[in-house]
């Protein structure tokens, strides 16, 4: 441990140790501060630390105000009515100066490295005798004041240089969350076109599919249909072959009747030509008879032939007839047999191409779906990310709508972009607008607004369209802002211009109107700063409007002011009747009637107003 004898004193200070902490040179300013002018040595030591004081007040916010703090506590009652700053911080230096001061003996300060080397701790009365000593000498609280006026030069130099750091590192933060929110626009909006594109190819796959579906089904319709009428074919077939079977069988009949038939004949035949060779062989036995006896026996054997011959044709013609129903009962199944291989043969070739486009349709319908269903996916996909960009976007819109790095120290101006990104960032209903028409201004209110209308921007040359219908919004409350004879009426969280640090414009500072106050500046129409005169935010139940603009630039506004009725010039009146004439007569051909009112004509003075 140094001893006291090895370290200096105090009044013999060239340079400030660098470890000395900010309560130390405090300490050693106070002591230094008894020395009279006349003392060399002890004048250079003060400058050395109250330079050191000064660098450390202003590096060192929070110890200082930590010092401060405990002097407010330590001097509660001295200390109580100071004005914060100058005048407070010297009160403290010079209550803790003496506070330190009557403790130990005077002039026997010595410093090191480490720090302080203070005196022997004086007796009790001779400390309050020490400190009024103290408090009382001029050139001591001259001393302080001094020391105080350059800590808080140096805390306010300090205070701007850390409030521009701060505003440079929100500007950049700023510029940097204002990149990504475009980003995440541009990347919003790409997303939205290909969601779009790929809802466009569903869509137009879903067609493919119903398309498909329906020519199945028609297709399907043919198949029930060619299959109904191959089974009437196949019933009229069935019918045929029963048809001929009873002509076979009829025609069989027919055939053994008539062999039998053929069978008797012969048979007969053989006994007629018996029975002949019989009675040739009696005639031959018998010529010496007469003709007479034997002309009746050959009389009836010749009818009975005849008969037999007729017999026969009968019979052959019908055979001849049931032979030719054959014939064309054997043509017409034969033309049904045809008939039929054609249709079976057109049914499988009809069939066989149906199977096929049934196929292809299945394989079309299959491949379709599986083209639906990633499709489906990727929309999932996509709304998914869309969602998610949706959602930082919105978290960077508020994040940006929110910023306001000048809070408390900075200005704002009274115009709008007219633009929003969420609701209600409104104008009441009677806002008023400027437009523009063949180089004419002339003023509409927001509610007359529509689609397509245009208004005049802040700069009064920029002309804005109205993107969309304007849409009507209820709000809970509206903030007043007054700057001399300017005024806007808008919603709390509408975006108003503000200049910058320097009171100069600046296209892209903007603060709440929520957030204003008495005294801040704000921009006018004329491009300069004003400084508000009023701020209030006023609860009221009331309908506003929402405007877009394209391109997004501020729009001056005001709100209608309240209007003195008055008559305008008055119309002339115009007489009724013919025109007054040269001469009078009883006749009432005069334009004024006797008692100098107007007269009408064809009526007597004063008849007609009774």
């Amino acid at each position: 441990m140094l001893q006291r004898s090895e370290a200096i004193p105090l009044h013999h200070l060239t340079e400030a140790p660098a470890g000395w902490d900010l309560a130390t040179v405090i300490d050693a300013f106070v002591e230094l501060a008894v020395y009279g002018a006349a003392s060399y040595h002890a004048a250079r030591a003060r400058e050395v630390v109250s330079l050191r004081l000064v660098e450390l007040w202003a590096s060192q916010p929070e110890e200082a105000e930590a010092w401060l703090e405990r002097c407010r506590e330590r001097f509660a009652t001295e200390l109580d009515g100071k004005e914060a700053g100058q005048q407070l911080l010297g009160e403290a230096l010079l209550r803790h100066g003496a506070a330190e001061h009557d403790k130990y003996g005077s002039n026997h300060w010595r410093f090191s490295e480490a720090g302080l080397l203070r005196g022997e701790l004086r007796p009790a009365a001779q400390r309050e005798r020490l400190t009024a000593w103290y408090l009382q000498h001029p050139h001591i609280r001259d001393r302080c004041r001094e020391l105080a006026e350059q800590l808080v030069t140096a805390e306010e130099s300090s205070e701007t240089a850390r409030k521009r750091q701060k505003l440079e590192q929100e500007t950049s933060e700023r510029r940097r969350l204002e990149a990504e929110l475009q980003t995440s626009q541009e990347e919003c909006r790409d997303l939205r076109n290909r969601l779009a594109a790929a809802e466009a190819q569903v869509s137009s796959k879903d067609a493919e599919l119903r398309t498909a579906q329906s020519e199945s089904a028609g297709l399907k319709e043919q198949c029930e249909s060619f299959a109904t009428r191959a089974a009437a074919g196949e019933a009229a077939v069935t019918e045929m072959q029963m048809e001929l079977g009873q002509l076979q069988e009829e025609h069989s009949k027919c055939q053994e009747h008539y062999e039998e038939l053929a069978k008797c004949m012969e048979a007969e035949a053989k006994e007629i030509l018996r029975r002949l060779q019989e009675d040739k062989r009696s005639y031959q036995d018998r010529e010496h008879c007469p003709q007479a006896e034997a002309h009746p026996a050959w009389a009836e054997e010749a009818g009975s032939k005849a008969e037999m011959q007729l017999q026969k044709a009968v019979l052959e013609g019908r055979c001849e007839q049931l032979r030719q129903q054959l014939v064309k009962a054997e043509a017409k199944l034969d033309l049904m047999q045809g008939a039929r291989s054609k249709v079976e043969w057109q049914l499988e070739k009809e069939n066989a191409v149906l199977q096929e486009r049934c196929e292809q349709l299945q394989q079309q319908l299959a491949k379709t779906e599986g083209q639906t269903s990633r499709l489906l996916e990727e929309k999932g996909m996509y709304q998914e990310r869309l969602r998610g960009l949706e959602d930082k976007l919105t978290t960077l819109t508020k994040a940006h709508l929110q910023w306001d790095p000048f809070a408390g120290c900075l200005s704002v101006t009274a115009s709008d972009d007219g633009s929003s990104s969420s609701e209600p960032h409104c104008f009441v209903l009677d806002a008023i607008f400027r437009t523009r028409l063949y180089d004419t201004d002339y003023f509409i209110m927001g509610r007359d607004l529509k689609m397509g209308s245009q208004v005049v921007a802040g700069n009064g040359k920029t002309i804005l369209t109205v993107t969309s219908p304007p849409k009507i919004c209820d709000a809970t409350e509206i903030v007043h802002l007054q700057a001399g004879d300017a005024s806007l009426d808008v919603t709390p969280d509408h975006r108003v211009q503000v200049p910058d640090a320097t009171g100069e414009w600046d296209e892209n500072l903007y603060r709440p109107a929520g957030a204003l106050k008495t005294g801040d500046l704000v921009m006018l129409d004329s491009g300069e700063p004003a400084e508000l005169t009023d701020a209030k935010t006023l609860p009221m139940e009331c309908s506003v409007v929402k405007i877009r603009l394209d391109p997004h630039l501020p729009v001056a506004v005001f709100s209608r002011p309240a209007c003195i009725v008055s008559l305008p010039f008055p119309k002339k009146k115009n007489r009724r009747g013919r025109p007054p004439s040269h001469t009078k007569g009883d006749g009432g051909s005069s334009g004024e009637s006797m008692d100098g009112g107007a007269s009408i004509p064809s009526t007597a003075p004063g008849e007609y107003g009774k």
